[in-house]
């Protein structure tokens, strides 16, 4: 993989660098980190790290891996020879666009998440990030089509379209394909027995018209859940009655109130109420146990995505983690060590 845009901006720009500085003085808990540099792997007391393709998989060496949290739209990193064809009067353009297309708030909880399994706070536990910016390679997508975006969820693609038409191929089989073939093998190696915690947010209106956003003209709710699966072919039969769904309804419906219960205590939200498949159907995911015809033996998901206006700071985000309202029921991980007040990491070691 090559150099993320950080190390690139420092290496021919310095700290002048108008990509670089828009990035660091963005006022959000995502922008500016750097995932995808220094060693491809790592290792501590109760962790190892592994850089794949444009990804990171973090994994506790405490006891079989039953738990995996996976982001793969965390990202605002780009590769270097697209920054070295970008005219630099496009730098700051370009980086409104990354951070327009980041599930925002999905950065700090990846963070937060691999400072407890660094930290030896959890056990048994995996999370799998995407730190390539969305604008090139979805890693939520199952297509080929889906994954080389043509067009961003939000704005014109115009600034780096045509490396994208050249290089994009190239691309998902060096950055995108490698760091999916792991996450599946972390799938499979769980099965049944294991948990897929899904982390996402999601704008406060639609941005653009999908053929899964069925709230386009509405405010959408503060968050929502996902019970239904799609087929591999994209259907979703609300009346297959036979399919079980990403988990249990009544976990799932548990979690939607364990949520609501914790946005209106602790944000201070006066409405938290959240939606189950609604106002997002489920695409198509790349993950074994989220369609329709995967195999039994699948682990169960929680799929949600909360509204970017409500967690705006790190003390929310890690309370998010802390708490886990969004956890299915008997998924708690091991507790080693309390670290209730650890500080977010700025980069991986």
């Amino acid at each position: 993989m090559r150099q993320s845009v950080m190390t690139a901006e420092l290496d021919s720009t310095g700290a002048n660098s108008p990509f670089l500085r828009h990035q660091r003085e963005h006022l959000c808990v995502d922008c500016g980190y750097a995932h995808l540099v220094g060693p491809a792997s790592s290792a501590g007391p109760h962790h190892r790290k592994r850089r794949i393709g444009a990804g990171t998989i973090v994994t506790s060496t405490h006891g079989p891996i039953t738990e995996l949290h996976i982001l793969p739209h965390c990202g605002t990193e780009l590769p270097t020879d697209l920054i070295e064809e970008t005219d630099p009067a496009d730098f700051e353009a370009l980086s409104q666009l990354v951070h327009q297309n980041v599930d925002l708030g999905t950065g700090a909880i990846y963070r937060r998440l691999v400072d407890d399994i660094r930290s030896g706070a959890t056990e048994g536990v995996a999370v799998a990030g995407f730190h390539l910016s969305r604008l090139l390679l979805d890693a939520n997508r199952a297509t080929v089509e889906a994954q080389l975006p043509i067009d961003p969820y939000v704005g014109s693609a115009e600034i780096y379209q045509t490396y994208l038409r050249r290089r994009g191929g190239d691309l998902r089989h060096e950055a995108l394909l490698p760091w999916l073939a792991e996450v599946d093998e972390i799938l499979r190696a769980m099965d049944s027995r294991g948990t897929v915690y899904h982390h996402h947010t999601y704008d406060v209106l639609s941005m653009s018209p999908r053929p899964w956003d069925r709230g386009v003209a509405a405010k959408r709710p503060a968050f929502q859940l996902i019970w239904r699966r799609p087929s591999l072919d994209g259907v979703i039969d609300g009346t297959d009655s036979s399919d079980p769904g990403l988990a249990r309804l009544a976990d799932i419906e548990g979690v939607r109130e364990r949520i609501r219960e914790f946005l209106e205590r602790k944000i201070g939200l006066s409405n938290g109420n959240g939606d189950i498949d609604y106002p997002l159907l489920l695409p198509v995911m790349p993950f074994r146990g989220s369609r329709r015809g995967d195999p039994p033996n699948s682990p169960r998901h929680l799929v949600y995505d909360l509204r970017k206006d409500i967690l705006v700071t790190d003390e929310q985000i890690r309370s998010w983690v802390l708490d886990g309202p969004w956890r299915l029921g008997d998924s708690v991980p091991t507790k080693v060590i309390s670290d209730g007040d650890a500080s977010i990491s700025v980069n991986l070691g």
